[in-house]
């Protein structure tokens, strides 16, 4: 499941252009209907795809991450352990001092939605989990990050996710996407991380 989240003012606009290209729902007295009458004016223009010059610098750390989740029942297990990782783990300006690679980050995400728990996080600190407690894939993929941004993004300004995952799709690479107050971070199947830099190059110093 994927969430995007607009400000409310331009939310008749979104709804506008994604009903082209997605057939939408609502929740009406608890189930779930097709939106067929989005309640939008008329005179919205679907906007022209144009290419979109990546400004933002980008940067691959050399750490491999895991794309995973866990059943919220073992949550009580896990809580000591996660408030660690969240809390307590030294971060990323603490690497040099134990000569690890300094292209090295440390990186969590925890998000709880409607009771579904996804969580990304190095490989270093999934091997601190318990076994079995972890859904994985049985190939055991990883994945290699690419990072945006070098300051606070901000919220205003529009077409940062379009400059990384539009040229991803056009190569037919996947990409799990996270953006953060100071970066934007496009998560890429391992195999695919050399493939993923030429692509962004190449749309950079095209523009």
């Amino acid at each position: 499941m994927f969430f995007v989240q607009v400000r409310e003012r331009d939310l008749p606009m979104v709804m506008h252009t994604l009903s082209s290209e997605f057939t939408l729902f609502r929740v009406v007295n608890g189930e779930t209907v097709a939106a067929h009458s989005l309640g939008v004016a008329n005179g919205f223009v679907k906007p022209k795809l144009v290419p979109r010059p990546i400004i933002h610098p980008l940067s691959s750390p050399s750490n491999m991450f895991c794309v995973t989740s866990l059943d919220p029942d073992t949550l009580p297990s896990v809580a000591t352990l996660l408030m660690d990782v969240m809390f307590y783990s030294r971060g990323s300006k603490e690497v040099g001092a134990s000569g690890e690679d300094s292209s090295h980050i440390r990186f969590f995400s925890f998000s709880l939605i409607e009771g579904y728990i996804s969580l990304v996080m190095d490989e270093q600190t999934a091997q601190r989990f318990p076994n079995n407690v972890l859904f994985t894939s049985a190939s055991g993929e990883l994945w290699k990050m690419v990072r945006i941004g070098g300051q606070p993004l901000g919220f205003d300004e529009c077409g940062i996710v379009a400059q990384i995952s539009e040229p991803l799709a056009t190569a037919d690479i996947p990409a799990y996407y996270i953006s953060t107050f100071k970066f934007d971070h496009a998560l890429v199947p391992e195999e695919n991380i050399q493939s993923v830099i030429r692509a962004l190059r190449t749309e950079s110093t095209a523009q």
